[in-house]
């Protein structure tokens, strides 16, 4: 299993070989906008950032590729199964993302050392990029499912709008209950639920990843390709 895994994720990898030129010159872009940012203010958690939501996201262009070469029925002729099929996919989504959020925090670690001397308060930095890195993981995570299920183009309307309402119910719930219990918002510590805002972060990964794998995975095993 583990090989086929390995050979759906090259075939990814292998997409993106054809705009290397295109993503070597960003990286240089950002490297550049990076370094002229930190002569003026710590560009560490920022450079970061940037890195995650540019190249992370772009796994989700590897669906489109996917869907206009019609490669399921060419992968499902081989001894594939569509759980590995959809469990790669997932795989790829958050290395991706990851190693995104790495080297954006490696090259910023070193354009802001290099620049200013030294990183304001590392800690925070690197909690509100674990913080970013699941808010990714949430809109990933509710994409995926959305393009199994109604294609690339109709699926990237459903993940934004699905999210947005979670979102709302959510802010919704949260205005209720502040309402009915005024005091509620004061015995909160946020600076503690910051504190192990990395913890948090790795478990709700886990939740949204799972969830959404499951999810697919009962949406694809139930198409025709």
């Amino acid at each position: 299993m583990m090989n086929i895994i390995k050979g759906l994720l090259l075939k990814d990898l292998y997409v993106f070989r054809n705009f290397k030129g295109n993503i070597i010159f960003s990286i240089f872009m950002f490297i550049f906008l990076i370094f002229i940012g930190s002569l003026r203010m710590d560009m560490f958690t920022i450079g970061s950032i940037l890195f995650l939501i540019f190249f992370g996201m772009n796994s989700i262009s590897s669906f489109s590729y996917d869907e206009n070469a019609d490669s399921d029925k060419y992968l499902l002729s081989l001894p594939i199964s569509r759980k590995e099929i959809v469990l790669s996919k997932y795989l790829f989504v958050f290395l991706n993302s990851f190693i995104s959020l790495l080297i954006g925090i490696i090259v910023s670690f070193f354009i802001t050392l290099l620049v200013r001397g030294n990183i304001e308060d590392i800690g925070t930095s690197l909690r509100i990029c674990f913080i970013v890195f699941t808010s990714v993981s949430f809109l990933m995570c509710s994409n995926v499912p959305c393009i199994y299920k109604w294609g690339v183009e109709k699926g990237r309307m459903q993940s934004v709008i699905i999210p947005a309402l979670f979102v709302f119910v959510l802010g919704m719930l949260g205005s209720i209950l502040l309402l009915l219990f005024p005091g509620l918002y004061l015995n909160v510590n946020l600076k503690y639920l910051f504190k192990i805002s990395p913890f948090i972060c790795f478990i709700l990964n886990i939740l949204f990843y799972s969830v959404s794998y499951l999810i697919s995975y009962k949406i694809y095993l139930k198409k025709e390709i």
